[in-house]
């Protein structure tokens, strides 16, 4: 079965994930919302929930699901969650080692949305979050809480691992969909959720 948006979901979505620029934000009335991974303890509301971290806390998260979700997984088997095929691709090892190119090669990212509707490119949830927004048809998003810094996590604390090579990955999916930042990834347009709220 193919991934379907809930009925009257429109055409914008909200992808929010747990950097610090999710710190204060209130998912507006009417607007769909994907949550990644930990993102879904504090949001009040949420549409989607997408993983493709298969940790203990996720794996406890698609066990114990909200009502009202729709969970989607990208390469994790869980009883009751749509599961895409987590597609992954390392070419030669960048020269630079730490460089943002290098943890792209390191994560085995891919660069760009599949047009497979049951696959998703690996890179990290938010990406696969994005990936997941495409083929539900989806063609306006917002990102709260995506911010490919080193920070801690908004509301659970602890910090990511490297995320340097997300501003190449979310640059690398504007020919497919339009796509902007309300927080710190500086690689695609950014605006505040407001704008963001009246402009799509």
């Amino acid at each position: 079965m193919l991934p379907q948006k809930k009925p009257g979901d429109g055409d914008r979505v909200i992808i929010v994930a747990s950097g610090p620029s999710a710190e204060k934000f209130v998912p507006p009335r009417g607007v769909p919302i994907i949550a990644v991974n930990g993102a879904i303890d504090w949001l009040s509301r949420a549409t989607y929930f997408f993983t493709l971290d298969p940790s203990v806390l996720n794996m406890r998260r698609l066990l114990a699901r909200r009502r009202d979700v729709r969970y989607f997984s990208a390469g994790i088997t869980a009883p009751g969650v749509h599961e895409l095929e987590r597609i992954s691709y390392r070419a030669a090892e960048p020269r630079v080692k730490g460089s943002a190119e290098w943890w792209l090669w390191r994560w085995s990212a891919k660069r760009g949305l599949s047009e497979d509707p049951t696959k998703i490119h690996n890179g990290n949830s938010a990406w696969g979050a994005l990936g997941l927004a495409y083929h539900l048809g989806f063609k306006n998003v917002a990102l709260v809480g995506v911010d490919a810094t080193q920070e801690a996590r908004y509301h659970s604390g602890g910090r990511p691992n490297n995320l340097s090579h997300l501003p190449i990955l979310f640059y690398s999916a504007l020919p497919q969909i339009n796509v902007v930042s309300c927080g710190k990834l500086n690689s695609i347009p950014q605006m505040s959720i407001q704008q963001w709220l009246k402009n799509s």
